[in-house]
Formats: structure tokens, sequence, C-alpha cells
């Protein structure tokens, strides 16, 4: 669909958001506290995605791009049997 690409965008930063603890860091920036804390890399990650439609496989694209590993479910599985994006 038309919004597909925006939802994808969306989820691949509300991941990243939960994965840099994200409200964490601007608390700490506001209190000027620079202690390291540790924060958890996208790449390597594996993604699962339910509802392999139009917005799911464009979720797949994006997280694949950023060396996710991308495991989908949908009805139909013969339908994404040979997509680029899925791991096997």
């Amino acid at each position: 669909g038309c919004f597909s690409s925006t939802l994808a965008e969306y989820t691949l930063m509300a991941c990243s958001y939960f994965a840099k603890d994200l409200p964490r860091l601007l608390k700490n920036k506001n209190a000027k506290n620079w202690d390291r804390y540790d924060v958890l890399e996208l790449r390597g990650a594996t993604m699962g995605i339910i509802g392999y439609g139009d917005i799911g496989r464009a979720v797949a694209k994006l997280a694949d791009a950023y060396g996710m590993n991308v495991l989908a479910l949908r009805r139909n599985p013969k339908r994404s049997m040979y997509d680029p994006y899925i791991k096997k």
C-alpha cells in the first residue's frame, strides 16, 4: 500500500528506540550524566514478522538492510518461498 514504507520506517525506528534505550539516554543527557551503559545492536538480531503482506515485506526489506535476520509468517507460505529478504 501507499503507507507501507512509512510504516516500515516507523517499525525500525521503534526497534532502534528500544535497542538503544533512548529514554535512558535522554534522561542521562539532561542530568549531564555521561556514564557508559550497554545498548543492543540491531545488526545480527532476528526480527519475526507475523503477517507478511505488503507492510511486512517493506519491514523485512529494511531489516535486511540493517543486517538483521528475518523470519516471517503468512497464511500461504508458498508465496514467500523465494523471497530474498527471508532467511531460510
